[in-house]
């Protein structure tokens, strides 16, 4: 009886570790905004329709009070404005509203990790690496899947390999390999909302040269 409470438990790891595969991919492309806390989606309504008016040259004293009040008073609300009236609010806006807690306004744009220390913003993606991992993560554990079933017609005679005859030793691998795949999902989240945020600032910085040759 243990044995086939062993057998199922591979079973369904090797089943989620497939389904994060398809997670990961949906959270990326569909389920982004879904991240966000229920006052954030507020706030992200309120700085959208506010940025979009303050771009009509029609409300920019309530965009910046609205900036203000979210991010703080030092707060540059140029980079605000590019951010929320960018066509697709997951490009920079959410990434912007989701680490806010995180971001240090005050002078050069650095982000506080886990209020130890500060550093610069990253200046390279890491998403391709990150889904990457879990892809090679989920093949491992298809692969541990099918040596339960493989080792039982034919066990592994070599010394170093034997470990691949015992299948809660291969059930644990398998659970193992889902949790790091869930560690890296939400790494992949955080380093890319920095990754955004950073890019975001960038391209302020290379605006604001633009305009101050236009005027030069």
């Amino acid at each position: 009886m243990l044995t086939v409470f062993i057998y199922f438990m591979i079973f369904i790891g090797v089943t989620a570790a497939l389904y994060q595969v398809y997670e990961v991919n949906y959270n990326i492309n569909f389920a982004n905004d879904l991240k966000l806390s229920s006052g954030d989606k507020e706030r992200l309504s309120e700085l959208s329709h506010k940025a979009l008016l303050a771009k009509q040259a029609v409300g920019s004293a309530d965009f910046d009070q609205a900036v203000a009040q979210t991010f703080g008073p030092q707060m540059d609300h140029h980079m605000a404005l590019l951010a929320f009236t960018e066509e697709k609010a997951g490009t920079y806006a959410i990434p912007l509203l989701r680490r806010r807690e995180q971001l240090d306004v005050s002078g050069e744009l650095r982000v506080r990790h886990l209020s130890l220390c500060k550093t610069r913003l990253p200046t390279w993606d890491t998403r391709v690496l990150m889904i990457s991992l879990v892809i090679v993560n989920s093949m491992l554990a298809q692969f541990l899947g099918g040596m339960s079933i493989y080792t039982l017609l034919y066990p592994v005679a070599s010394p170093a390999f034997t470990w691949l005859n015992e299948p809660v030793v291969l059930m644990l691998l398998t659970f193992v390999l889902i949790a790091i795949s869930h560690g890296i999902s939400r790494l992949d989240m955080y380093l890319h909302d920095l990754y955004q945020i950073g890019k975001l600032a960038r391209l302020t910085s290379a605006d604001n040269r633009h305009l101050h040759s236009q005027k030069a």
